[in-house]
């Protein structure tokens, strides 16, 4: 067994052997067992599925929530050969049909689709059509209520699951609480399963928090120290756009991503950064996902993320090809500041989130008891303008209405322009016959794209402009005039986010809303950001920190961190105990707050770089805190 996995690692992937628990995850999944497998950002999850789909007869079905990811995945599939596809709301009625036809016949190894999809009926008749022998929950954690990012639509894959008697089913995610891994088998109905938790512990990988007052500038001074290829997170896009033209300005080789920039610049940056052309990505969360790139150096975070998930997901994305890298958080005490408001604007009250749902309706023209199942072109800038509402408030009121199951909030999804040709080719040579002007165009799509009188198929309007010599906007008026007249079907391209309605639309005052449920998500998210507040305040090792928090045990310090870097330092020191020293410190605090340069020179006999030390690990411990530019003893 594990020879002809490699054969296939090998012939596709071109590795000679696997990464560690790979291979003791595949083998369980070709046993037939249920499996939970938890492998850090950067372990190779995809592989534990890919080969072992190519390796059994029949239609590995993957659930992802990420429709963007699902598409690469697809992407870099086909290269290597392996037939697979990818099924989400964004595709037009007649390709999903295409596609689980292509699925039903043995024609697909792997398709990729959303959890909403198991709540569509249309997919659910097809369901036992399908030849599935492995199921796959990709991001598993989304199941569980613990979770930091539930779906309400993965509770539909229980139901999946039981119409798939002798299909084993294998569950990943990055990372787990005991809470959560003991959610995601209970509702996965997973049997006896077999559990493989990968390495945690990054020896290679040097955490730290550095308080500053500036950030940009600390940020630009780490960047410049360090020469490699870095990510830097930042919560806005203006702050991504700032940020980089700031390093720019500076003389670093840096660019910015985000989910607003169009599809073509999104995948050039992308790329500029991946061949090494760019060295620095300012990049919000929206970037990283599904990125191949081992030589990152340096994360940095500009702004506290959300929770520790987010964080050591992102920051796990330094260093991945083992060589020593750094993961940076940035810190101002304005920060918590910042999560705690946005903690209260987190949760709106009930009039508000039912106010945006008849919001919804009126911006999609929808009646009463109509809309299910249907998705719908959305951009929140324009709806917050259309309604003029505070777009924090929409985006916190839709991520309620979301996990509540009334509606699905997609990220921005690019599909290119799709044509069929809906006639047969004698009327279709009578309609060149009568429209002379559209011959040319006819002509060209016959010749550049195979298989478009059979099926949708992507075309790009610039190939088929130059090969005319016409100008873009004639070839896009000529296609949707031609799919007036019904020659043809002419989908034109989008790079938009989508929002799909669950449940058909019902009065505002009839909006139900889980209040217990929303209280306990209220919860988990004040856990969330009080756990990464102690994080960031320290006292102890950081890579202990966050292996704990995910009830992974710990034997020793990592001895690499900040934390741990400043205890050896300080256990260097000969001659008077760090103890009386950290005494004297404090003492000085004891009548009024002080400045640094007060402090040291009041202990002029010790080394100044000492001093600081000492007051950076009292920081950390909340022994003392430091206001403008005075240190002080906390209350």
């Amino acid at each position: 067994m594990q020879d002809a996995a490699r054969k296939i690692l090998r012939q596709f992937w071109g590795y000679d052997d696997f990464r560690p628990f790979q291979y003791e995850i595949i083998q369980s999944v070709l046993s037939g067992r249920d499996t939970l497998a938890l492998l850090p950002t950067g372990g190779g999850k995809s592989l534990t599925f890919q080969v072992p789909a190519l390796m059994m007869e029949g239609l590995t079905l993957v659930v992802s929530p990420l429709i963007a990811l699902m598409n690469d995945q697809v992407a870099q599939l086909k290269k290597r050969g392996v037939k697979s596809d990818c099924l989400h709301s964004g595709l037009h009625r007649r390709e999903i049909e295409r596609l689980l036809d292509n699925a039903a016949f043995g024609d697909t190894k792997l398709l990729y689709i959303s959890p909403e999809r198991l709540q569509s009926k249309d997919f659910l008749m097809r369901m036992p059509q399908l030849p599935v022998s492995l199921l796959v929950v990709d991001e598993a954690h989304c199941i569980s209520m613990w979770g930091y990012d539930f779906r309400p639509a993965y509770l539909s894959i229980a139901e999946v699951r039981s119409e798939l008697k002798k299909c084993p089913c294998i569950a990943l995610t990055a990372s787990a609480t005991a809470e959560v891994q003991t959610d995601i088998v209970k509702r996965l109905q997973l049997k006896d399963p077999v559990v493989v938790q990968g390495q945690f512990t990054r020896p290679n990988l040097k955490f730290g928090v550095l308080h500053t007052e500036d950030k940009s500038q600390r940020a630009f001074k780490l960047l410049h120290q360090e020469k490699g290829s870095a990510i830097v997170y930042a919560r806005t896009r203006r702050m991504c756009r700032e940020l980089a033209g700031f390093f720019a300005k500076k003389g670093l080789s840096a660019t910015y991503y985000h989910a607003g920039l169009d599809r073509v610049e999104r995948v050039r940056r992308e790329n500029a950064f991946l061949q090494r052309d760019v060295r620095v990505m300012v990049a919000t969360n929206a970037f990283g996902m599904g990125i191949d790139k081992s030589d990152v150096r340096m994360v940095i975070h500009h702004d506290l993320p959300d929770n520790l998930e987010s964080y050591y997901q992102e920051a796990g994305r330094a260093g991945r090809d083992g060589q020593e890298a750094y993961a940076l958080q940035l810190f101002h005490p304005s920060d918590v500041l910042r999560l705690e408001n946005q903690y209260e604007q987190s949760f709106p009250d009930l009039a508000v989130i039912r106010r945006i749902y008849r919001g919804l309706g009126n911006y999609f023209k929808l009646a009463i008891g109509g809309g299910l199942g249907v998705t719908y072109r959305f951009e929140l800038e324009e709806f917050v303008k259309a309604f003029d509402l505070s777009a924090v408030t929409v985006y916190n009121s839709l991520k309620i209405l979301e996990q509540s199951g009334w509606i699905h909030l997609a990220e921005t999804v690019f599909e290119p322009s799709k044509v069929q040709f809906l006639v047969e080719k004698d009327t279709l040579y009578d309609y060149q016959l009568r429209n002379k002007a559209r011959d040319p165009i006819i002509r060209a799509l016959l010749r550049l794209y195979q298989g478009i009188l059979a099926d949708l198929v992507p075309v790009r309007e610039s190939q088929l402009a130059s090969f005319l010599h016409i100008d873009i906007i004639k070839v896009k008026a000529s296609l949707k005039e031609m799919h007036a007249d019904g020659v043809l079907e002419y989908i034109e391209q989008s790079d938009s986010g989508q929002l799909t309605m669950l449940r058909e639309r019902v009065s505002h005052e009839n909006l139900l809303i889980d209040t217990e449920l929303l209280s306990f998500r209220k919860e988990r998210y004040r856990k969330g950001i009080d756990a990464l507040i102690s994080y960031v305040h320290g006292g102890v090792c950081r890579q202990r920190f966050i292996l704990e928090y995910f009830d992974v045990p710990v034997e020793d310090d990592c001895g690499v961190c900040d934390y741990c870097a400043m205890q050896n330092r300080i256990r260097k020191i000969e001659g008077e105990s760090i103890e009386l020293i950290t005494e004297k410190v404090l003492k000085t605090l004891t009548s009024d707050p002080q400045r640094i340069s007060g402090i040291t020179r009041q202990l002029d006999e010790y080394p100044q770089s000492l001093i600081h030390q000492i007051l950076q690990l009292l920081l950390m411990e909340e022994k003392v805190i430091k206001t403008d530019d005075q240190i002080q003893l906390a209350q």
